[in-house]
């Protein structure tokens, strides 16, 4: 289950929504990948949602 966003990061959402940025994040807990992207093609967004969700292909081994 994905960690419950902030009340920071619901406004900034609700903005980047109201100026039509879609915003992605990783599911994983404790996570903090946020993908936002506004005006690209069907595929291209297939491909953020791909790497948002894969945490194994963007998570820091520190």
């Amino acid at each position: 289950m994905p960690a419950r966003k902030t009340y920071a990061d619901q406004v900034s959402d609700a903005i980047a929504r109201l100026t039509g940025r879609r915003t992605l994040r990783c599911p994983v807990p404790g996570c903090t990948l946020r993908i936002r992207y506004r005006a690209v093609t069907s595929d291209e967004a297939r491909r953020l949602a791909a790497l948002a969700h894969d945490h194994t292909r963007h998570h820091s081994t520190k």
